[in-house]
């Protein structure tokens, strides 16, 4: 019997940051940070951003289902790249692109994840459309919450 094919979740966005890839990489490669910085986060054990690190989190979104990943660094180009591989109940590529734009920089996140734990497939394939709105509200709770994050680093910069 084949199983049913369920849809990947595709994301693909770039957020403008008034600052140099190497000021956003010295504040994002803080992993230690992440759970003072996300909320969501319901666990988190972190290696780094180094290639052959592995890093462990449970998410909790819009939705009453937490998800749980691992995700390993596969490739680190400082200050401009990290790619990596996701699994968990979602497997897939994702990675972290950074570029000089302007004064500032332009981060890329784009990952192609796909649907691995029983559940989450269930309910992917009657609600797909809600799942990737509770993707988003993550994606933009947690940028908007990494913005305010740099906005103090600069402050407390300015100050010293």
């Amino acid at each position: 019997m084949n199983p049913i094919r369920v849809a990947p979740f595709r994301f693909d966005r770039s957020w403008e940051f008034p600052m140099s890839p190497q000021e956003f990489w010295d504040t994002v490669s803080h992993t230690d940070q992440f759970p003072l910085w996300w909320g969501w986060l319901r666990s988190f054990e972190s290696g780094g951003l180094t290639a052959g690190a592995t890093t462990r989190f449970s998410v909790q979104g819009a939705l009453p289902s937490g998800l749980d990943f691992v995700v390993t660094v596969d490739r680190v180009v400082e200050p401009e790249l990290v790619e990596t591989s996701v699994t968990g109940h979602l497997e897939g590529p994702a990675k972290l692109e950074l570029s000089p734009d302007g004064d500032g920089c332009r981060a890329r996140l784009s990952w192609l994840l796909e649907p691995r734990d029983t559940v989450v497939r269930r309910l992917a394939i009657v609600s797909h459309p809600l799942l990737a709105w509770s993707h988003d509200q993550v994606v933009n709770m947690g940028v908007n919450q990494f913005r305010r994050r740099l906005a103090r680093s600069a402050d407390r910069d300015r100050k010293l």
